[in-house]
């Protein structure tokens, strides 16, 4: 996949955190594991030079507990989300927590279901700001340097490309929705010519970026607690009354069919 999604593991006990980094399939999510670290300073040090989309921090270490790695981080202006694990139900805790702007608050032991669940949504909230700003771009409402370098120096397209994401997301549902009908329908240009400028951008063909996003949102909704039907996610998603061919095209992509991708997901629910 071209935007894998990128978590960082902090817990002090080795067992805990190499559970979660190999007992997971993140793979089939598009998340890698990118840092597995034994405490805060090491976590500080490795964001030091590198970025991460979401951290996974336990709330009691060593040294620096989590809430303090969690303010250190925002004191620096990173805009890595955080998901907060404890074996507390404290709701000091949590409220401190909160109020750091960690996105969520788990208790040890972990339900794999549950903590998969958390960072998928925490993924879709950067896909839905990424798609905002997108928007705002489209719209000539650029954002001032310093905030584009806040955000960990984002990438800009043209405003054709950024047209073309935009309908995407409108679209999605659309079974009609390719770059041919984009191009006749939308935004009146040679398919060729569009097709080449999104694929020297955006570094993936047209067809390859249609199928990451039908995936991922089909992903999120199979992922979700209203257990939505295949057909009713075939339909959200642009495969029409066609719940079949969503499937195939499901497995070929994640390994797996949506219904054995749900049974995996709520199997330790």
């Amino acid at each position: 996949m071209s935007d894998v999604y990128k978590i960082m593991i902090v817990d002090d006990e080795r067992i805990v955190r190499e559970s979660i980094a190999s007992q997971i399939a993140w793979e089939t999510y598009g998340i890698l594991v990118e840092k597995v670290a034994a405490n805060a300073v090491e976590a500080l040090e490795y964001l030091e030079k590198h970025t991460v989309d979401l951290m996974l921090v336990d709330i009691r270490m060593p040294v620096m507990d989590g809430i303090e790695l969690l303010g250190r981080v925002r004191a620096a202006g990173r805009e890595t989300a955080c998901i907060i694990l404890s074996g507390y139900a404290d709701f000091s805790y949590a409220q401190e927590a909160m109020r750091f702007g960690a996105r969520d608050y788990l208790l040890k032991p972990l339900e794999e279901a549950a903590l998969v669940e958390a960072v998928l949504k925490c993924r879709e909230e950067k896909l839905r700001h990424q798609f905002l700003d997108q928007i705002q771009i489209l719209h000539g409402r650029e954002e001032p340097e310093a905030d584009i370098a806040r955000k960990g120096g984002q990438r800009r397209f043209s405003n054709t490309v950024n047209h073309i994401i935009a309908i995407v997301e409108e679209e999605i549902a659309n079974e009609n929705l390719n770059l041919k009908w984009i191009s006749q329908q939308k935004l009146f240009l040679n398919e060729n010519y569009l097709g080449k400028i999104f694929q020297k951008e955006v570094k993936q063909k047209f067809s390859a970026y249609l199928l990451e996003r039908r995936m991922l949102l089909a992903m999120h909704m199979l992922a979700g607690r209203a257990d939505p039907l295949v057909a009713d996610v075939a339909a959200a998603i642009g495969f029409g009354n066609n719940p079949g061919y969503f499937a195939s095209t499901f497995k070929k992509y994640t390994g797996y069919t949506p219904t054995e991708y749900k049974k995996k997901l709520r199997e330790n629910a």
